[in-house]
Parts: C-alpha cells; structure tokens; sequence
C-alpha cells in the first residue's frame, strides 16, 4: 500500500506546475531550517521564562538524540530508496547505501516541531506553525520521490516518542537548573 501512495503522490508532484515542485524541494529542507528558526526566536523572546528555556534546549537535545536512533535504525532496516525504482522523482536520488527508512528529515522535524508543541499553553501560535512545518517536512520527502509514505510514518512515530521522553519528563528539572545557572552567572 505504501508503494501505491508513493506512487500516487509523486504522480502528482510530477505533474504540478514548476513553482509547487520548486516550493517543495526547497521546503524539504527549509521546513527543517525555519522549525530551528523558530525555536530559536521563542528562545530569545522567552529568554526569561525558565520553562520555555529548559524545553526549547531539551528539544534540542532531543532532537540530536532521534537523529541518532534514526541513523540506527536506517543501517539495521537497511531499505533501499524508492526513487531507485522510479522515474518520477523530483530530487536527485541519494546514494546506494543512504538508507530509506525512517526518514532522517522527518524524525528531525517531528522531533522540534513535538518538542515546541510541549509549550502550546505558553505559545499556542508558536506550536501550530511549528506543526505546520512539521507536517510539511515529512509530506515533502514523499512528494519529492525520496521516501515512502511509512519512512514517513516511522520518522513521526519516532520523532514523537523522543520528543516526549526527553521534553516532558525533564523540563521542570532542567527550568530550576536555568535558574541555578543563571543566578550563578550574574
């Protein structure tokens, strides 16, 4: 089934006018770049809330965590690419031995974009655009011809679960340890 919506979805980006193909491309990546963008900006604008802080830098701790544990699973899944198989692809397909599954770019954006939704009370705005981004990053793998729809899933599922387990559970702890350092500094 994975194939067919592969199949499906890239059928459609091959058929789109140039400029949704060009927006897509470049947004594989610059979804990535505009969630480190915003976390950056929430960082700085909340510098003085201690929780926001302690979330927004666990998120990144989190994120370097869910890029390694997709490296991982990449060379014990060892999928090969669709765009192999394909002549649809938008992007240039990545090398033999660059692995499918889970989708690298995913697992990051998931992982930020879950790791800012943690703090949706504080900004609501914040987390709705960072899901966005989220959701844009991981549909455009598959529109690009680079991954299959469940690279994609996986890369969620994975990117969510970290998120979560490093976000949530330490967050209060790393706020009063902002604290401490930020006393300590003055």
């Amino acid at each position: 089934m994975s194939r067919e919506l592969y199949d499906l979805v890239t059928g459609l980006a091959a058929d789109s006018p140039w400029l949704v193909q060009a927006l897509f491309e470049v947004g594989t990546n610059g979804a990535i770049l505009a969630l480190m963008a915003l976390a950056a900006v929430l960082l700085w604008r909340a510098r003085t809330d201690r929780l926001v802080v302690a979330s927004v830098l666990l998120t990144a701790v989190a994120t370097a965590v869910a890029y390694l544990l997709s490296e991982l699973l990449k060379v014990l899944v060892a999928q090969d690419r669709p765009c192999r198989d394909s002549t649809v692809a938008l992007e240039t397909c990545p090398p033999v031995g660059d692995w499918s599954f889970p989708s690298n770019h995913t697992v990051i954006a998931t992982t930020i974009a879950v790791g800012l939704l943690t703090l949706s009370r504080r900004h609501p705005g914040t987390a709705a655009l960072a899901l966005l981004l989220g959701a844009f990053a991981g549909f455009s793998r598959v529109f690009v011809g680079v991954h299959y729809p469940h690279d994609v899933l996986a890369g969620i599922a994975l990117g969510t679960v970290v998120a979560l387990a490093v976000v949530l559970p330490f967050r209060v702890l790393a706020a009063e340890r902002v604290t401490r350092y930020s006393r300590s500094s003055r």
